[in-house]
């Protein structure tokens, strides 16, 4: 017998359970030898979207799932509950980053460091890479102390430090609005109804 979703048992590997019908999307990953398959589905017993493992070339578990298959209405559950309950906080998170962001122009604040005094406001005239940072050769988001700044004081003196060194002024929250505006537009789940018009 089949089991289902809807009265699976905590000891059922996901493996096991049958998914068809609410897969949102699949993937896999290629490592040296051997392959590793998932597939992103709405899990109804858990009443969430779950990336579970699909099978594997590194023993007999070969994939279940070839693509997505969930229905305009299993997609309208990940939708409204990744904007109920990731969103928001994702939202936030993206917002504030981009508004504490420092770049040339921004107004800061010494808040560390040996060489300026803290609490000492400035106005932000260069941004460069730090020469002697060395990320050796990792792509990932340089951290603040990859990057030097040029500070021009309020009394016209111009500085250096390294930009973990400083804080921005003037950085508002992001407001509900606009984080509800963010999840909207942003929501990895969003689907075409029905009527072919786009649901985000």
């Amino acid at each position: 017998m089949t089991t289902t979703i809807e009265n699976v048992s905590a000891k059922v590997s996901d493996y096991d359970r049958n998914f068809y019908g609410y897969v949102l999307s699949t993937s896999e990953n290629n490592g040296y030898h051997d392959s590793d398959f998932f597939a992103t589905v709405w899990d109804d017993a858990q009443g969430c979207v779950r990336t579970i493992e699909d099978g594997t070339t590194r023993f007999a578990a070969p994939s279940k799932y070839n693509g997505s298959d969930a229905s305009v209405e299993v997609r309208e559950k990940a939708r409204a509950w990744w904007a109920a309950t990731v969103g928001p906080k994702q939202g936030y998170n993206v917002l504030m980053g981009q508004r504490l962001a420092i770049d040339v122009g921004s107004a800061v604040k010494v808040v560390k460091g040996r060489k300026i005094a803290k609490e000492t406001t400035a106005q932000v005239v260069w941004k460069g890479k730090d020469a002697y940072y060395r990320s050796y050769g990792l792509t990932y988001v340089l951290p603040d102390r990859a990057f030097r700044l040029g500070l021009r004081l309020e009394d016209g003196t111009r500085v250096f430090t390294s930009m973990e060194n400083v804080a921005k002024l003037g950085v508002v929250e992001p407001t509900q609005a606009e984080i509800s505006e963010w999840v909207k537009w942003n929501n990895p789940y969003a689907y075409k109804g029905k009527d072919g018009k786009m649901v985000n």
